[in-house]
């Protein structure tokens, strides 16, 4: 039975040296070798995938992108965009301008092109960058001169104050928006009803699949949803407590290829 296998990125596909393991990589290959559909599920944006989908041969197979948390579903073989939720431009300013004007913590925002932010003090920019693999802009006036949909608004800051500006945004924009604090120092919206599981809802619809042949590979809150909505919701031996709570099953740790056990014992192995 064919299946869709949903693996989020940073504590899950990657290790803690942030590489995907040998191990990892020809077991998520054999996966599409045997007609599964592989599925990247991150709150990146698409380029920052790219290195990771050419890893698993995604352009062989026809392994799909979900990007922004779900805002953006890609066929990373034909390129074609097969599923896009950008924010209401006007609402996207309103965030912006009331994080101006009410919070110490700077923002990001993802084009085709680059990452654009208003401030060059934004916590961690270099290092969202890197991941990115991409670079950053500073335009002063962004809340203001904004001209796209973005499909997500990131916002980064210290761990130790992250959490006061996060319940003003929350209390603000939360009936307008979707919200989750994905890392310690990341906070991310996006338009209203989109998460990751909504995405793999939205591509087990697009390939007419039931939930129930979904599985899911996540370790932070951000993958909650995915977690829940799978048939399976795997979480990694080094996912949080929260995270483990919520799990049909917790595998093995990142650094010691939990992605593989599972699919070596309970997938590669079905009858």
């Amino acid at each position: 039975m064919r299946k869709i296998i949903a693996v989020d990125i940073d504590g899950t596909l990657l290790n803690s040296k942030r590489e995907i393991t040998e191990k990892t990589k020809n077991a998520l290959i054999k996966a599409q070798e045997l007609g599964n559909i592989v599925v990247i599920a991150s709150g990146r944006d698409p380029i920052g995938v790219f290195p990771f989908a050419d890893s698993l041969e995604f352009k062989k197979y026809g392994g799909l992108l979900s990007n922004f948390n779900g805002g953006r579903i890609t066929n990373y073989k034909t390129k074609e965009v097969l599923i896009n939720h950008p924010m209401d431009i006007n609402l996207a300013k309103e965030i912006l301008q009331f994080a101006e004007k009410n919070l110490s913590m700077h923002y990001i925002l993802y084009t085709d092109d680059c990452l654009v932010t208003s401030s060059e003090d934004t916590y961690t920019l270099k290092e969202i960058c890197e991941k990115a693999f991409t670079h950053y802009e500073v335009i002063d006036d962004l809340a203001y001169s904004l001209d796209f949909s973005p499909n997500k608004i990131l916002f980064s800051q210290d761990p130790k104050l992250i959490d006061k500006d996060a319940k003003k945004l929350k209390d603000k924009f939360f009936d307008k928006t979707a919200q989750v604090k994905s890392t310690p120092y990341f906070y991310e919206i996006m338009p209203k009803g989109i998460d990751k599981g909504q995405s793999l809802f939205e591509i087990a619809k697009y390939f007419d699949m039931d939930m129930k042949d979904v599985i899911a590979f996540g370790d932070e809150e951000n993958d909650l949803t995915m977690i829940e909505m799978a048939g399976v919701g795997v979480v990694m031996g080094n996912g949080t407590d929260f995270m483990k709570e919520k799990a049909d099953f917790i595998t093995k740790t990142n650094d010691e290829d939990g992605i593989a056990y599972y699919l070596e014992n309970f997938v590669f192995n079905e009858k």
